[in-house]
């Protein structure tokens, strides 16, 4: 591990961002493709309680999000979410949980060039077509969201002031855009009849849950998290970090429940020619807002009509740009969590290089040609959604387990911001998190969690560098068990989750729930009874220099 150096072991980066440019980078985030997908997708699921779906995911996602708060602020490295495992579970628990927040990160920037370049079809149909009843980029779509990568690399060689300045910019746009229509469109084309006519319930409570990570509202509530990838380029990271990431889930909170209500009320069932309660047909919309004014349009009079074509172009206009800067901001992020693996002797030492500007450059090209081989197999947003989900959410188990251990091994380590009642809270974190990845319907759990254990293929070349000495299995032998016990249950889960029936729904949750109290038993079991990295070696400064 690079901290073994201490304070000799440089890295080049810049604390340039301030608390209003981390927050500002946190809510970009969070503002991009999901808010505009998302809250119409779940429909298709939950019919109007995607309501419920997405206030279900607010409180649950802050249980999962505030252990981040207290690791970022006591830790403030950069890419410690994939770093801190390391920290609880050695070497190979550390990198499995890395590992998965890795898949996730990857596979983001791709999720964004898509969905800039399936929005975009409105004006440009050669983008964007359906087949079988799925939407798919073109070859000439997939070149465009290519281009949209290329872009943002070159932006983020200019460093991370910069691109926190650019950020800032285009998130004041997305603030005053998505306040606008939150304000106007319900008052031009609002149906109240739409939350009851055809049943608030319409698919039930398993509707309700399995939408939260099976159409991206789960991925939306991801900008926290770049938070506390970038505490290494923040100034005064131990108190700035806590406060950007509350106030980015509660900003994201906010807007998300707030937009779910203008989609839903925004649906006028006879322009789209369905019958009402189709959700199905809301939900395969290529441009859902646009699509809904548009349609909208010609059942109110020709002033409202007039006002809503205005909004449509802007809606289009909207949905290039948001997307567009989360894309940067998680292509941003995605390298720095390349760069703390590689400060973990897991990647090549290469990928801890900077430059100038204090940019691991060579992270950040690794981040922009991942992006690139996940935008051409997979050129769906709602396909590229359901995989990355359920890999980011095995880290956030992995890291509410490790809280406890972290307060038991490390006491002498000032933390800024504490996580209260910390078994309780790890502990409903870590049950909430299991849930979550059951919840993604089998075989979509298969798929991702799958390639969470590949990773135990490339954990050999740290091993091997390691020369398969010190590795601390007996601490995270726990955590592949626990995966493949998951993709078990889901497929012997109920029919609702996609399996076969075994443990019909409710009952299935109740086992889930159980399972996942058993598992944090053995973690906190298994987790070492004393330091595997000194406290020295944790606090390491990587940093070097205030901009």
């Amino acid at each position: 591990m690079a901290a073994n150096k201490g304070k000799n072991q440089k890295s080049g980066l810049k604390r340039g961002l301030t608390l209003r440019d981390a927050a500002l980078i946190g809510i970009g985030g969070a503002i991009g493709s999901g808010i505009l997908f998302a809250a119409a997708g779940g429909t298709a699921y939950a019919g109007p309680a995607v309501l419920i779906s997405w206030i279900i995911a607010a409180i649950m996602i802050a249980f999962i999000t505030i252990p981040y708060a207290e690791i970022a602020s006591m830790v403030p490295k950069s890419g410690i979410s994939a770093r801190i495992g390391y920290y609880v579970y050695g070497s190979y628990g550390g990198f499995l949980s890395g590992w998965a927040l890795f898949l996730w990160s990857a596979i983001i920037p791709a999720i964004e060039g898509v969905a800039v370049a399936q929005y975009a079809s409105y004006w440009v149909p050669s983008l964007y077509h359906v087949v079988g009843g799925t939407g798919l980029l073109t070859p000439f779509g997939v070149l465009v969201a290519i281009l949209i990568t290329l872009f943002f690399a070159i932006l983020n060689f200019m460093g991370i002031s910069k691109f926190g300045k650019f950020n800032s910019w285009l998130t004041y746009l997305k603030i005053a855009t998505l306040v606008l229509f939150i304000i106007l469109v319900p008052l031009l084309l609002f149906h109240p009849s739409n939350f009851t006519s055809t049943g608030f319930l319409p698919y039930g409570w398993a509707g309700v849950l399995i939408a939260i990570p099976a159409t991206g509202i789960l991925f939306s509530f991801g900008g926290y998290r770049q938070v506390a990838d970038m505490a290494g380029e923040m100034k005064n990271p131990k108190k700035n970090v806590p406060l950007a990431i509350g106030t980015t889930l509660l900003v994201q909170s906010i807007f998300y429940v707030l937009m779910a209500i203008v989609i839903v009320g925004a649906v006028s069932w006879s322009a789209l020619g369905v019958a009402p309660g189709t959700w199905s047909s809301v939900a395969a919309l290529s441009s859902p807002l646009a699509n809904l004014m548009h349609a909208g349009a010609s059942t109110v009079s020709s002033f409202a009509g007039s006002i809503l074509g205005v909004l449509v172009i802007l809606a289009l206009l909207f949905a290039i740009f948001s997307p567009f800067g989360t894309f940067g901001v998680y292509l941003t992020g995605s390298a720095r969590i390349i760069f703390g693996f590689s400060k973990e002797n897991a990647f090549p030492k290469i990928f801890s290089k900077t430059n100038s500007t204090g940019v691991p450059i060579w992270s950040l090209v690794l981040a922009a040609i991942l992006a690139v081989i996940f935008i051409i197999p997979l050129p769906s947003w709602y396909s590229l959604v359901d995989f990355v989900v359920v890999a980011a959410v095995v880290n956030f188990a992995l890291v509410s387990a490790s809280l406890p251990s972290l307060r038991r091994l490390y006491p002498e380590v000032k933390r800024p911001f504490k996580v209260p009642y910390v078994r309780a809270w790890s502990l409903i974190g870590f049950i909430m998190s299991t849930l979550l990845i059951y919840w993604a319907t089998y075989p979509t759990t298969l798929y991702a969690l799958a390639a969470t254990l590949i990773g135990t293929i490339f954990y050999a070349y740290q091993a091997n560098k390691s020369e398969w000495k010190n590795l601390n299995l007996k601490h995270a032998a726990w955590i592949p068990l626990f995966i493949i016990g998951i993709i078990l249950l889901s497929y012997i889960g109920g029919n609702s989750t996609g399996g076969v029936g075994v443990i019909p729904f409710p009952y299935d949750m109740v086992v889930v729930a159980v399972y996942a109290i058993i598992f944090w038993e053995v973690a906190q079991y298994c987790s070492p009874k004393k330091q595997i990295y000194s406290s020295k070696q944790l606090l390491a400064e990587e940093s070097v220099t205030v901009r």
